[in-house]
């Protein structure tokens, strides 16, 4: 069976849990003192899901389930996981100390031997025997210059393990590219033909719009289970990103409008309320400290306000801890660059721990953002932007948030082309927004706070 990118992370993420769900039963057999007995595994459930969990955490966090990483050969893969491994022990131990959920030292020490074994054997065995044998042959429809585009962004990717055939244009439109993609038909009447000579297994798509006949001769290639994908679907999974410069309004009903989301939404909500009371716990010890640093650093404020598009295109005021001297964007000036003169020394440090953003918790617990969400900006800005950039003001179908998909995927922007490109972000996470995703984010922001990457 063919895998597709989505399919073989799932499959990753399963084998995993299944290696430490192995790795937690062969400890308890080889390392627990009482006479094992079937139901012996299921008086420890607590601490077997500290420990995988805990594993599970910081594979995310090293990016052991992106697909190039999936794609990595035994070695390169053992000293990512094994470190990974290491690091949920260590978290594991500190809450097993605190909340006296705990399994016995022998347990414990068997468990993350077994299990670094195990899900390299696991991973060895998808890559090598599963997925490694497996490849796909594609052929791209419609603009030339297009296709050779698409061409160009999946062969530079391994991992993909895709091969372009070549492509199928509609008329006598000729490619203006160096790229060497063969032609393999000015007439879209031969598709079907092509496909099966070819023993083709997906056709993408590289057009705005299809019409009739075209229609008609995808539907034919379905019906033969060939895979049929729109072009910037492909770029969508592959990039992680929307290419706002092939889109159109259809894009947004279609794409947008395609699920009931109410649940998601109220999942959201509830936690968004959660986790900023508990944000606001753990900072206020914090808090007193830093407003003191800023006073005493720099005349001005402790506080700074600015008015931010939020959901809708309704304006809110957002609050932060003053990082930067007093009247800094007086000239209207927003963007902040590599060792921007405005910002005080106290505000450098504020900012690498992200303090100075803890009092937009108030403006999640008010409902005008969210933890999660592209990110809002000034009203000057925003005026800015939809000027120069296509589609920009639909970012704002979202709830605005303190960190989001952009953000973890993009360094900070000082210019109209990082905004476009932090946008195809911004869309791609509004399309796809689910409980998985928003997690997927929380767990690397928290890398991010815990380097100190992307801060300025």
């Amino acid at each position: 069976m063919k895998t597709t990118l989505k399919e073989k992370k799932a499959l990753v993420v399963v084998s995993d849990s299944m290696a430490m769900a192995i790795s937690f039963v062969v400890a308890i057999l080889l390392g627990h003192q009482a006479h094992f007995t079937f139901g012996l595994p299921f008086d420890y459930l607590a601490g077997f899901a500290t420990l995988s969990l805990t594993a599970l955490f910081f594979f995310v966090l090293f990016d052991l389930y992106s697909p190039h990483k999936i794609s990595q050969r035994f070695l390169q893969q053992a000293i990512p996981l094994g470190t990974g491994l290491l690091a949920g022990s260590i978290l594991s131990a500190v809450v097993f100390f605190f909340l006296r959920n705990t399994v016995p030292r022998a347990v414990f020490i068997i468990f993350y031997v077994s299990a670094f074994t195990f899900i390299l054997l696991f991973r060895y065995i998808i890559n090598e025997r599963m997925v490694a044998s497996i490849k796909w042959k594609a052929i791209l429809v419609g603009n030339g210059k297009r296709s050779a585009e698409m061409a160009q962004l999946i062969h530079s990717r391994p991992y993909l393990r895709t091969t372009i055939e070549g492509y199928i244009s509609q008329g006598d439109e000729r490619r203006v590219t160096d790229n060497q993609l063969p032609c393999l038909g000015n007439n879209i009447d031969d598709l079907v033909s092509i496909v099966v000579e070819r023993g083709i297994d997906q056709v993408i798509v590289a057009e705005i719009t299809l019409d009739d006949t075209l229609l008609k001769l995808l539907l034919e290639c379905m019906q033969k289970k060939i895979k049929v994908s729109d072009f910037r679907k492909v770029i969508e999974e592959i990039t992680g990103k929307v290419p706002i410069d092939h889109l159109n309004d259809n894009w947004f009903i279609l794409a947008l409008s395609t699920s009931d989301k109410r649940y998601f939404w109220y999942t959201k909500r509830f936690f968004d309320i959660l986790l900023s009371c508990i944000g606001i716990c753990l900072a206020l010890p914090l808090f007193p400290f830093a407003a003191l640093l800023v006073k005493l650093d720099s005349q001005g404020p402790i506080f700074y306000s600015q008015m931010r598009m939020g959901r809708g295109s309704k304006p809110f005021r957002v609050w932060k801890l003053r990082t930067m001297t007093d009247g800094a964007d007086r000239n209207n000036v927003h963007w902040t660059t590599n060792n921007d003169s405005r910002i005080t020394r106290v505000g450098r440090i504020i900012r690498k721990t992200r303090l100075d953003e803890v009092p937009q918790l108030i403006n999640i617990l008010k409902g005008e953002m969210s933890l999660i969400g592209p990110r809002p900006e000034a009203l000057s800005l925003v005026e800015m932007y939809t000027r120069e950039i296509s589609y920009y003001p639909e970012r704002h179908l979202a709830a605005p948030g303190i960190t989001g998909w952009a953000q973890i995927n993009y360094p900070y922007g000082n210019s109209i082309e990082d905004t476009r490109q932090k946008l195809m972000y911004d869309f791609y996470y509004i399309k796809n927004r689910c409980f998985t995703l928003d997690l997927v984010i929380f767990l690397k922001t928290i890398k991010i706070v815990l380097t100190g990457k992307g801060a300025m």
